[in-house]
């Protein structure tokens, strides 16, 4: 009996350990949140606790632009370009922060303004409306997550070939160099609201051979519809094959592809939101945009409306303040969500992996919620 004993207490001691080394491995795999302290009212701060969060250098995004400050380009230095340029391109049609115009309203509550821009003028001055950021890229891997919400105007008048893009990574310090590849919409091109869209990456210039005319993606929000839709793009940037490019549209995952995505010289870089139309000179074709987040690591928190992220259609990012392994602060940034909606955290760490179920909250509510304490694995 006492060797049955020792025996039974010697598996059981071994499947203990084996149990925490298991579970040690899951927190190590994918960040887990424990706890969620402050109110989750737009723009107030909250502090996220967990574990397997990692570490980001720079706890803030490189932009945050939800237009609730500043004019372009005067006094906003968030960009580093844009077209139309005021007043070299146009006094009407120039890329600016707007409340809304042309009837066409926010994408939700929580903003009182917008960027916009037209197509209106003739020749080059009417043919791009976007903005874009400059960075270098001398070493790699390096990283983007970028996201933005989108549409265009109710009266866009179609015509030609409707081409129609909607970001841009360029060599040198603007968009749409030489050496570039861009997203936009697939062939046939939307031409009526009610029209498919489906999205394409392409490079002009071939210098990344599997970028050029890569077709057969999937379906997405046609921005023509009368609504805005919501765009997020996670990139790891690349001369080798295990390069990627995933884009998500309303939450749905509508480009996810692999190998290289800079075989471009030198090491200044571009990377652009918008882009060129086929139908510039017109001055009904207006474009705008809303809660621009742009950042250099995969590495961000997501308030999202299912537990599981992949499921959800609203995926709202929110600001980081500061970030370590098991503590992140944040800004609230509640986008779509209303005070009192379910809603769930998610962390995504700086490979990319979120944790596996999203952390239930309700928006507008005071949290300090904590999961269960793991089972008592001790063996008497």
């Amino acid at each position: 009996m006492l060797i049955e004993d020792t025996f039974l207490k010697k598996n059981a001691r071994e499947t203990a350990v084996g149990l925490l080394l298991c579970l040690a491995g899951s927190a190590f795999a994918a960040p887990a949140i424990l706890g969620v302290s402050g109110s989750l009212n737009h723009k107030a701060t909250v502090t996220i606790t967990g574990t397997g969060f990692g570490n980001k250098s720079q706890a803030a995004p490189v932009v945050w632009d939800d237009a609730s400050t500043g004019t372009l380009p005067t006094d906003n230095r968030k960009w580093d370009g844009y077209y139309p340029i005021y007043p070299v391109d146009s006094t009407t049609y120039h890329l600016h922060y707007t409340t809304p115009i042309r009837g066409i309203g926010l994408p939700h509550t929580h903003i009182t303004r917008y960027l916009a821009g037209a197509h209106g003028e003739i020749g080059a001055a009417g043919w791009d409306v976007m903005f874009w950021k400059n960075r270098t890229m001398g070493t790699y891997p390096q990283y983007t997550y970028i996201s933005w919400y989108q549409r265009a105007d109710d009266k866009w008048v179609f015509g030609g070939d409707n081409n129609y893009k909607m970001y841009d990574f360029s060599t040198g310090g603007q968009p749409y160099n030489a050496t570039n590849w861009y997203t936009a919409y697939e062939v046939p091109f939307m031409d009526s609201p009610a029209a498919t869209a489906k999205w394409v990456l392409n490079d002009d210039a071939q210098n990344t051979p599997a970028l050029r005319h890569s077709y057969f993606w999937n379906y997405g929000s046609n921005p023509f519809a009368g609504t805005w839709s919501k765009i997020e793009m996670e990139i790891k940037w690349t001369n080798q094959s295990n390069g990627y490019i995933k884009q998500w549209d309303n939450g749905n995952l509508v480009v996810d592809y692999s190998g290289a995505t800079d075989n471009y010289g030198g090491t200044a870089r571009s990377e652009a939101v918008g882009g060129y139309a086929r139908m510039y000179g017109q001055p009904n074709n207006w474009r705008y945009w809303a809660d621009v987040y742009l950042d250099y690591s995969p590495a961000r928190i997501v308030l999202a409306n299912n537990a599981v992220l992949s499921a959800a259609t609203i995926r709202e990012v929110q600001i980081p303040t500061s970030w370590s392994a098991g503590s992140i602060g944040v800004s609230v940034n509640l986008g779509k969500f209303s005070a009192g909606q379910p809603a769930f955290l998610f962390v995504v760490d700086p490979t990319g992996v979120p944790n596996t179920a999203g952390f239930p909250v309700i928006a507008g509510n005071s949290s300090g919620s904590q999961l269960p304490a793991p089972p008592n694995l001790r063996v008497q």
